[in-house]
């Protein structure tokens, strides 16, 4: 009953396959060239996560009495089990806004002591200038 397998003639045939649709000629590459992040967006994040880092275990629950009353049967049932789910995602999302407010702070420092570096830099050659 055991039927023999022949591997290699299945990737040849694979191989065929793929020089004939033309797939071997696309250029493969795991790397993104543009991460879509900038000033503005991780602004915008900050002020989102600031907001929006707690998730909440319940929502009201809509339908008729007999249906509300099942939901809530269902709800009690599994709380054991979601419960702590949402209190460790609500950590995880605390320490995500955490990290980001700390990278927020250090972009402008680092605006700050750019700006104060191109000032000193142009005082030094102002005085170099004086010396000569």
């Amino acid at each position: 009953m055991a039927e023999n397998i022949d591997v290699t003639k299945i990737m040849e045939e694979i191989r065929a396959n793929i020089k004939e649709s033309g797939a071997d000629k696309i250029p493969l590459s795991f790397q993104d060239t543009s991460s879509g992040a900038s000033a503005s967006t991780l602004d915008e994040a900050v002020r989102y996560l600031a907001y929006n880092y707690e998730v909440t275990a319940y929502r009201m629950l809509e339908g008729g009495k007999i249906k509300r009353f099942i939901k809530k049967c269902i709800r009690k049932a599994g709380s054991f089990f979601v419960l702590p789910i949402v209190a460790q995602q609500n950590k995880l999302n605390y320490h995500y806004y955490m990290v980001c407010e700390a990278v927020k702070n250090q972009k402008t420092e680092i605006e700050d002591l750019e700006k104060t570096l191109a000032a000193l830099e142009q005082r030094v050659a102002s005085i170099e200038e004086a010396g000569k």
